[in-house]
């Protein structure tokens, strides 16, 4: 593959992640804590969603003890990493779409 094409293909990548994060910072968006690092943090964020009910979709950032965090995206589909529905926001803009708008 050329060094053109790789380019190319670079620049669309960033613009569709770009493209899912301006659709994803219009959702509703909630944070809580990890309590123990026995504790993944999609159990945290499972438990956060279950205790609160909580409807999709949202955004999930859960803050790890070590300061760092982690972010998930609440859909009607279950919950995902929101990395993935960055980079794979068409397959959430019908039930994100009423609410950007």
């Amino acid at each position: 593959m050329s060094k053109r094409i790789r380019q190319k293909l670079g620049r669309y990548h960033l613009r569709r992640r770009l493209h899912g994060k301006v659709l994803l910072s219009k959702v509703t968006s909630f944070s809580c804590y990890q309590q123990n690092y026995q504790e993944k943090t999609c159990t945290t964020a499972r438990k956060f969603i279950r205790n609160n009910n909580i409807q999709s979709p949202c955004v999930i950032t859960v803050l790890k003890i070590s300061g760092s965090e982690d972010k998930f995206f609440l859909s009607n589909n279950g919950l995902f990493s929101y990395k993935y529905a960055v980079e794979n926001h068409k397959l959430f803009s019908p039930e994100i779409a009423p609410l950007a708008s």
